[in-house]
């Protein structure tokens, strides 16, 4: 059976990402976003698995993203080892989360993290027991952790169920803006205004993206226009607030390596993202 184009662009991607990364790690090459190639692969690898073979194999591939991004986190953070049931609890989280998700039980999805594993955190963190003092601050930062690199990660395997396209546009729109912020640098400006002009940029570039892709992804003109240009929006917004989060934890981007804030620097430009434009799609596209 012959393939279809997006069936095609979609396995050709796969192939490129991996020559990028094969190249990359050969030659020892940097340039804007060789950084992300993991992890864009890794995504990716997801979707064309979701499209080819099996929904349900693609969601526990990123359930594994969500597992080293939590463990990544864990490392960089102040934690009592008094909390280490509440840590091992945050772990068992991931499975219970992608399960509902692979069974497209939409109910359980949604309430799987912020309603039960948030119930469930602060038991385990008194049943740790030896001391009371800095108990608010555990449950604060496990909870954290799981909130944005599980649940809001999580949101883009769901995602992937509305069709294999609407998860692709997604990431591609937010590694445009990633791309876009790394090689505009508007000098002399604050933070801020700095993301500002960044985001400015981003904004027609995505929204054609999308609207461009719109025959593929099956989401009307109208829609993937208002998308395209939120898009960016968000991605700025992870990409400003985790960068402030990251400071606190000691992540220096330049010499960031997996397991010592990579993976949570990648990703930082997906974590409005996911939720937001998972719900749009579900709301006005379905």
């Amino acid at each position: 059976m012959a393939m279809e184009a997006p069936q095609l662009a979609i396995l050709a991607g796969l192939l490129l990402l991996t020559i990028l990364f094969g190249v990359t790690r050969f030659a020892r090459l940097r340039f804007p976003l060789s950084g992300h190639l993991p992890y864009l692969w890794t995504f990716f690898l997801a979707f064309g698995v979701a499209e080819f073979l099996s929904f349900a194999a693609a969601v526990w591939i990123l359930a594994l993203l969500c597992f080293l991004a939590l463990k990544e986190y864990f490392t960089l953070v102040d934690i009592r080892w008094q909390d280490r049931w509440a840590i091992l609890g945050a772990y068992a989280a991931i499975p219970f989360m992608t399960y509902y998700i692979q069974i497209e039980w939409y109910g359980m999805f949604i309430v799987s993290i912020p309603v039960y594993a948030f119930l469930v955190i602060p038991f385990l963190v008194a049943l740790g027991g030896r001391e009371a003092k800095g108990s608010v601050l555990s449950i604060g930062i496990i909870d954290f952790g799981l909130f944005l690199f599980v649940y809001c990660v999580g949101h883009l395997a769901y995602l992937a169920l509305y069709g294999t396209w609407k998860a692709l546009v997604v990431i591609l729109g937010v590694t445009l803006s990633d791309l876009v912020a790394t090689l505009v640098r508007p000098g002399g400006q604050p933070g801020l205004a700095r993301t500002g002009l960044r985001c400015l940029v981003s904004i027609p570039l995505s929204a054609g993206l999308f609207w461009g892709l719109s025959a593929w992804t099956g989401i009307p003109a109208t829609h993937s226009l208002l998308l395209g240009a939120l898009t960016p929006v968000l991605a700025s917004v992870g990409r400003y607030t985790i960068a402030y989060i990251e400071a606190d934890l000691g992540i220096d981007r330049e010499s960031a390596v997996p397991g010592k804030g990579r993976v949570v620097d990648t990703l930082r430009s997906f974590l409005y993202v996911s939720p937001v434009a998972f719900h749009y799609i579900r709301y006005f596209v379905g």
